[in-house]
């Protein structure tokens, strides 16, 4: 029951708008099958206004998709990861701000044309990057433990020497 309410929560009944240019892209092209079902979510999420006899206008930013809700969706968080950072490489979303997953920080993305020149050299390269806390990735850890071994001025434990003649239940002479 619990599972059922909480897939109900990130229900959305609206229609998607899919211009046909992107499902011709080369960009669009080379997605898996997530990779469409999370781009269709983000055109989905959109909001539009339409005033008398006009186009409706399409409102692309502030979109939030968060791990959650695509865990829900039968996502894992390893498959959403690629899955954004593919939409991101392909054009068809950028980010907006960079959540840290730390005090319900999340990412919000904006939909993107940079799709349209995906593939030729006018094509804007972007990569979405990780962020972690200054001093909490890997190599400032390393650098960190570094520092503190060439700073130590004396041994952490004694040297214990075992002689062959003290062989007594292995007790070495210090």
């Amino acid at each position: 029951m619990a599972e059922k309410n909480h897939k109900r929560k990130f229900l959305l009944r609206r229609d998607v708008y899919l211009p046909w240019e992107i499902m011709e892209s080369e960009a669009f092209k080379k997605l898996s099958a997530k990779g469409i079902f999370v781009l269709l979510r983000f055109y989905q999420k959109r909001t539009w206004t339409k005033e008398k006899r006009k186009r409706t206008e399409y409102h692309n930013n502030g979109l939030a998709f968060t791990y959650g809700e695509a865990e829900a969706l039968g996502i894992s968080n390893s498959q959403f990861h690629t899955v954004i950072k593919k939409l991101v490489e392909f054009g068809f979303i950028d980010i907006e701000h960079q959540g840290g997953g730390v005090a319900r920080d999340y990412s919000r993305y904006k939909v993107s044309e940079r799709w349209k020149s995906f593939g030729t050299l006018y094509f804007k390269h972007v990569s979405k990057s990780r962020v972690l806390w200054a001093g909490f990735d890997v190599h400032s850890r390393k650098q960190k433990l570094k520092k503190a071994t060439e700073n130590r001025s004396c041994q952490l434990q004694e040297t214990v020497t075992i002689t062959a003649n003290n062989n007594n239940m292995g007790i070495g002479i210090p």
